[in-house]
């Protein structure tokens, strides 16, 4: 049913095997037991844990917990909201590029993907008349990353609603992947964060986690936000799929909001200054990149250079610096260059990649 993720395969392959990454697009892993060490006392009802992880993503977003359902990380929610409002024989407009899953999962779950491309001259801009040309009666869901995965690059709120419109007027639903968005504003003193898509309209699905902006990647604290009914029938996916997730999932989720504040504070310190060490160097190389003005990555194009993936895949074993093959996100002369690397190894990590791929 579902075919393989061949850029989660060669991420397997590659990642964390090199010195200077340059690939990985979430914050440093924080130790499991600074967390731990925050985790509350074990209740004698597991469902009063849950409801507490419920209650407590709610507050974060800023919607109330009836549009809140706790999910293993941003993918497991993504396959959530697909098992959701999909049948097979359904269509699913996916943006393209795309991060490989937003296809697989739509795919896997019988769906017929329906790529609309984001234009590279318009610098990766979604433009909601192309979803119009693209919606029909079959529709049942347009999924899109914010920001997007892998330019980099932000689509304001505007345009979002303007598309939620469009899956609107096709009885569909519009399900964004917001697992980048908190960048660069984080989460305010009260660990809120107040910009989530589904507060743009009644039809707007949510995905999103603690994994990438706050270093908590390997912990999968996720979550789906949507209408009271989408949420129940994700709630009847879930116990499908999984049953009752395990007491200390809950456990360390509550943890981590309990310092969010303090992990957004960190994220801000280790992400200083290194866009703008990164654009330095784009501009040293004449290299056509995407330049976001938030997150920690962007897509640097090679034009002319072909398949880019062979001598990134050397560049790692011969000089230990690694960045994202774009070819796994349908462009193959582009890479994705990351910048949550250690701050004292970013520029001889450029200066090898420069080496390496002969920039």
């Amino acid at each position: 049913m579902y075919a393989p993720c061949q850029y989660l395969e060669w991420a397997r392959r590659f990642y964390g095997q090199v010195k200077f990454d340059l690939a990985s697009s979430g914050m440093p892993t924080v130790p499991y037991e600074e967390l731990r060490s925050r985790e509350a006392s074990a209740t004698d009802d597991p469902g009063a844990d849950w409801a507490s992880l419920r209650r407590q993503i709610a507050l974060h977003n800023d919607v109330g917990v009836d549009e809140v359902l706790p999910a293993l990380g941003t993918s497991h929610a993504l396959w959530l909201a697909c098992a959701s409002l999909v049948s097979p024989g359904d269509e699913v407009i996916v943006e393209e590029p795309a991060y490989e899953p937003l296809v697989r999962i739509a795919a896997g779950a019988g769906a017929q993907v329906v790529p609309v491309p984001r234009d590279p001259r318009a610098g990766f801009a979604l433009d909601p008349e192309r979803f119009q040309r693209a919606v029909t009666p079959h529709t049942r869901a347009i999924l899109v990353t914010n920001l997007h995965n892998p330019s980099g690059v932000r689509t304001g709120s505007e345009v979002l609603r303007a598309i939620a419109r469009v899956a609107e007027r096709a009885g569909a639903v519009l399900v964004v992947d917001e697992v980048y968005a908190a960048f660069d504003s984080f989460v305010d003193e009260h660990g809120v964060f107040r910009d989530s898509a589904r507060k743009l309209a009644p039809n707007v699905v949510a995905v999103s986690s603690l994994t990438k902006c706050y270093g908590l990647g390997p912990d999968r604290i996720g979550w789906l936000l949507g209408p009271k009914d989408l949420v129940e029938r994700a709630s009847d996916a879930m116990i499908a799929n999984a049953g009752m997730l395990p007491r200390s999932h809950a456990k360390l989720g509550l943890a981590a909001f309990a310092r969010l504040p303090d992990l957004a504070a960190r994220s801000r310190a280790l992400l200083a200054g290194k866009r703008e060490r990164v654009a330095a160097w784009a501009a040293s190389h004449e290299l056509t990149w995407t330049a976001p003005a938030e997150g920690l990555f962007g897509l640097v194009t090679v034009p002319g250079r072909g398949d880019l993936t062979p001598a990134i895949e050397k560049a790692a074993r011969e000089h230990q610096v690694l960045v994202a093959a774009g070819a796994f996100f349908g462009l193959p002369e582009a890479f994705r260059i990351a910048w949550s690397i250690r701050d004292d190894l970013l520029d001889e990590g450029l200066a090898r990649l420069a080496e390496a791929l002969q920039l």
